[in-house]
């Protein structure tokens, strides 16, 4: 469970290379990572619907500036939204395959 988690925010936090905005940064940041084009979609559209807007932003940030820290999305997050963030990451990775 922790290397799905650390694997996914290490697919998104490697878009600050690409530059563009929202679902657009998290696909770039995935494919630099090696997934391929249909996983990264998968992985950012289901960002885009499971996650709140305000987790969603800070994910979005977090790729833009290039900061691989899963922390640093959840730091000030209650136990709850930390919950709802580990179960789209785990959605993520078994709907979408990524490695």
């Amino acid at each position: 469970m922790k290397n799905t988690l650390l694997a996914t925010a290490m697919i998104f936090g490697l878009a600050a290379c690409g530059g563009g905005g929202g679902k657009a940064a998290l696909v770039k940041a995935c494919m630099e990572d090696g997934e391929s084009a249909e996983q990264c979609e998968c992985m950012a559209t289901t960002a885009e619907e499971e996650l709140d807007n305000t987790t969603f932003g800070k994910l979005v940030k977090m790729a833009q500036e290039g900061d691989e820290n899963a922390e640093d999305i959840m730091g000030d997050h209650t136990p709850e939204e930390q919950g709802k963030f580990m179960a789209f990451a785990m959605k993520a990775a078994m709907t979408c395959g990524a490695s």
